[in-house]
């Protein structure tokens, strides 16, 4: 399999991958192969462009992040990026943001 180099940097929900802005995802939401992600929600600037970069790309970064307590639920210290995934099925609502892995693409480093 590919491996590529991704680039991010604090605070940001993308990075890049061989020049493609990517969003990214936490590891800690996934479960089988689905990914349900209960605080990112509609009406937040972030994850309003996070939402319409995935339904545009069908892509994401998978990352690896310490949790931590935060003040709205958990916040995550990003450690490391795990892989490019291809998705699909992406819904976006009040309960938060879901979809399904479809296929791993890149392993990234």
């Amino acid at each position: 399999m590919v491996k590529s180099k991704a680039t991010g940097h604090h605070g940001s929900w993308f990075a890049l991958v061989d020049g493609e802005k990517l969003p990214c995802v936490h590891k800690h939401w996934w479960v089988g192969q689905s990914y349900n992600d209960p605080q990112v929600r509609p009406g937040s600037p972030k994850s309003d462009e996070l939402v319409a970069a995935i339904l545009d790309k069908k892509r994401v970064i998978l990352t690896n992040d310490d949790p931590y307590a935060a003040d709205r639920g958990t916040g995550f210290t990003r450690t490391g990026y795990i892989a490019e995934y291809a998705v699909d099925d992406v819904e976006f609502d009040a309960a938060g943001l879901r979809f399904r892995f479809v296929a791993r693409l890149k392993d990234l480093h």
